[in-house]
């Protein structure tokens, strides 16, 4: 019993170390409005290492599109394309209930170039057909940030 109970905590303590930032920001029930820029901030201390950067979604099922527009700034601006949902409306991602919790990887194997502190911020970018805004996206509950290690 006691070398079951070490593995766990050694097990424990290895998936942890993986994660070298993680932080979200939640949107209130009226929703992410699109003038709010949600800003993420970290402090870099390895410029060997692999990372991943995982942008993580989470949505009510009730959210009604099947994919979700950001702007990313970081040291260039660009627009990514997330998709939640297939064509059938069945929601990609994990959850339970009417919560859903989707990963997705922005970048894979990024390596910084020196040590110090990177800003990220991430905008919805949704549109009515080709210019109108959306001006507040309901049902987006939190958006996260993950940088993990990477791990072939």
């Amino acid at each position: 019993m006691r070398n079951v109970f070490f593995f766990l905590i050694a097990l424990c303590l290895c998936s942890c170390d993986d994660i070298a930032y993680e932080n979200y920001h939640s949107f209130n029930e009226e929703g992410w409005n699109t003038d709010s820029i949600v800003s993420f901030e970290c402090t870099v201390l390895d410029t060997i290492m692999l990372y991943d950067l995982i942008l993580n979604v989470r949505h009510s099922v009730d959210y009604e599109y099947q994919n979700l527009f950001l702007f990313l700034e970081s040291e260039i601006k660009d627009t990514i394309e997330i998709i939640l949902a297939d064509k059938t409306g069945k929601w990609h991602g994990t959850g339970v209930s009417d919560i859903r919790e989707f990963k997705h990887t922005i970048q894979a194997k990024k390596r910084f170039s020196s040590k110090g502190s990177y800003l990220l911020k991430v905008e919805q970018a949704m549109r009515y057909g080709e210019k109108a805004k959306i001006q507040r996206l309901a049902n987006i509950i939190d958006i996260g940030l993950i940088i993990s290690k990477h791990n072939d």
